[in-house]
């Protein structure tokens, strides 16, 4: 891979891993949940398809219940009832699969993140550890920051990726932070408390 490449790409993935920080995983992980529970019945996954299903029905049979006079109508109350918590036990049992289904969605969320992030990141530390980047004009920069900018691997006058990765880093850090302030709750203004006559 070409030195300008790994600069490009480190620099995306800085970014990648400033937003995703920023955002939140645990809202990452909402938003695919949302999102499976949307796709997810379109290819036929059961359980889903049928919990809604059960829950528009209970609806319906609640509804009905509160309609009929249980001292008027009792046999079509009692009927209507056993219906009703026939319906809520099995949605109960769905819900308890479908709660081990967002385990599962949650747990690939977070491999999905570390498969973006984290590893990339390990993996060229490791394999371009000793590719220089790009060099400084000799005499440009003290001996001893061309030194430490070399770091841990790379011949001195040249940028390693360690620091490269350490500075786009920084850089994705601030570009997040200046755009995600704005968003930003409003800090109330401080207020000075009135002092007590036995204070003053």
């Amino acid at each position: 891979m070409e030195p300008y490449t790994l600069l490009l790409f480190i620099f995306v993935i800085q970014i990648v891993k400033q937003i995703i920080s920023a955002v939140g995983k645990q809202s990452i992980e909402s938003i695919s949940w949302v999102l499976y529970c949307r796709v997810a019945p379109k290819f036929g996954h059961s359980k889903l398809a049928s919990m809604s299903q059960k829950s528009s029905q209970l609806r319906t049979v609640a509804g009905e219940r509160r309609a009929v006079s249980a001292q008027d109508q009792y046999a079509k109350w009692t009927k209507l009832n056993r219906q009703h918590d026939k319906l809520v036990a099995e949605i109960e049992q769905l819900q308890k699969e479908v709660d081990l289904d967002k385990v599962k969605v949650n747990t690939f969320t977070g491999y999905l993140i570390a498969i973006l992030t984290s590893i990339p990141i390990w993996f060229f530390r490791v394999w371009y550890r000793s590719v220089v980047l790009f060099y400084f004009p000799p005499g440009i920069l003290p001996r001893a920051l061309e030194w430490s900018i070399a770091l841990p691997f790379t011949v001195t006058g040249g940028v390693s990726l360690t620091v490269w990765m350490m500075a786009a880093g920084a850089v994705a850090s601030s570009l997040t932070f200046l755009f995600m302030f704005p968003f930003e709750k409003a800090v109330p203004k401080p207020v000075l408390a009135k002092k007590s006559p036995q204070q003053l």
